[in-house]
């Protein structure tokens, strides 16, 4: 029953919810009212169930998980897809999958109660706009990578703690994956082409159609004053993968002086990622051989690795930079120091249990590049759901902006 003191919260968060709906449907909506629309709505949900409700919804989180990745390997949601509004029976499903028919039912109970498709009449399901998403790299590819990858760490993560005295893992080499399985993560993706495939495509969906680090960052801090003659650096793409983001900023500026490097392990780099740019193999782990760019550019790096891994990278690339003109730019998650998104907070869990990885939140993150020898001169924030973009300059000496 609903006490008179709980009543006017539930009814102020509604009414909060219907104005930020109303900015978030706006023709000059922005990501921020999206997804304080989202948290608005997750306090509106716990406000109005009880304890034990609460309780329970987290208990059954991990067969919902199983039962969606066992429908991804029958490749039931492009069926429906296909079939569009007509939709499919569980008969038909059974027909087509070569699953038993009281097995289809039971999974499909709990893909209709997550929302990903409709069931409007008894064992008929009808797919919706969250159907068409899970046949797109995101899903098709994000779910059975990420469950295969995490969950056997994760069934065994209470163990892990329990074992290691409740003590967050310090070492790559011995992160609760290493523990559990045998294995890192990068080695589980490297054993099998069709992993890492899936991996990249996941990584490379997640931020399909969200702004470029260049978009959220003030170029132009760069650009002024930048040196042009031949030898000049510009920008150090380090551990760049294949080179997308450099790509993308050469499209984007391709007035900018100054070479574009893009570095990462020798077999990774071993074809050109595209005209103006230089591939050169390179671990992040050995000093820094190019010297004085403008910016040294890390992507997703240092949420893979624990603080005194990521010290010796930095330090590394101090060691390149010139005072008063480099500057080291990363694009990576900026938790807020209070009330961190639960996506955030999660992955934060998914990050040290795979590596011993760490996502920062911002005091996190200026107490890690103050002891390697940095300043943070900015902090731009875009889409909260995505990272932000942090540039720091060596501490000895005042940027030149």
């Amino acid at each position: 029953m609903t006490t008179s003191v709980e009543n006017p919260t539930i009814l102020s968060l509604v009414e909060d919810i219907k104005q930020t709906a109303l900015q978030d449907q706006s023709p000059g909506r922005s990501a921020e009212s999206h997804f304080q629309l989202l948290g608005l709505i997750d306090k509106l949900r716990l406000a109005v169930e009880t304890p034990t409700e609460t309780v329970l919804r987290l208990i059954y989180q991990p067969p919902q998980n199983a039962a969606l990745r066992t429908i991804m390997d029958l490749g039931i949601f492009p069926l429906l897809v296909e079939q569009n509004k007509r939709g499919l029976s569980a008969t038909e499903l059974a027909r087509r999958t070569g699953a038993e028919r009281g097995l289809i039912v039971r999974l499909m109970r709990v893909m209709t109660a997550l929302g990903l498709c409709a069931s409007h009449e008894s064992e008929v399901y009808i797919a919706t706009e969250k159907t068409a998403v899970m046949t797109q790299p995101i899903g098709r590819d994000g779910i059975p990578c990420i469950y295969d990858l995490t969950m056997p760490t994760l069934a065994k993560l209470p163990d892990y703690f329990r074992e290691h005295h409740y003590i967050s893992p310090k070492e790559y080499s011995r992160s609760p994956m290493q523990w559990a399985v045998g294995q890192s993560q990068f080695e589980w993706l490297a054993q099998s082409k069709h992993r890492q495939g899936l991996f990249n495509s996941y990584m490379s969906s997640r931020r399909h159609g969200k702004p470029s680090w260049f978009d959220v960052y003030p170029v132009e801090r760069l650009t002024s004053g930048v040196m042009d003659h031949p030898e000049a650096v510009f920008l150090v793409d380090v551990g760049g993968n294949q080179g997308h983001d450099l790509v993308k900023f050469h499209d984007k500026h391709p007035e900018v002086p100054g070479r574009l490097i893009l570095q990462d392990l020798p077999k990774v780099v071993s074809r050109c990622p595209g005209e103006g740019i230089q591939g050169m193999g390179y671990s992040f782990l050995d000093p820094q051989p190019i010297k004085g760019a403008r910016a040294y550019y890390f992507r997703a790096i240092f949420h893979d690795w624990p603080d005194h891994i990521c010290r010796k990278i930095l330090v590394n690339t101090i060691s390149a930079m010139d005072p008063g003109y480099s500057r080291i730019i990363i694009s990576d998650f900026v938790l807020p120091d209070t009330d961190a998104q639960l996506l955030q907070a999660s992955l934060d869990i998914q990050m040290m249990s795979i590596g011993s990885g760490v996502e920062r939140s911002e005091r996190q993150w200026r107490e890690l590049l103050d002891e390697a020898g940095l300043e943070i001169t900015g902090i731009w924030k875009g889409n909260p759901g995505m990272e932000s973009v942090i540039e720091a300059v060596r501490k000895e000496e005042p940027s030149m902006l």
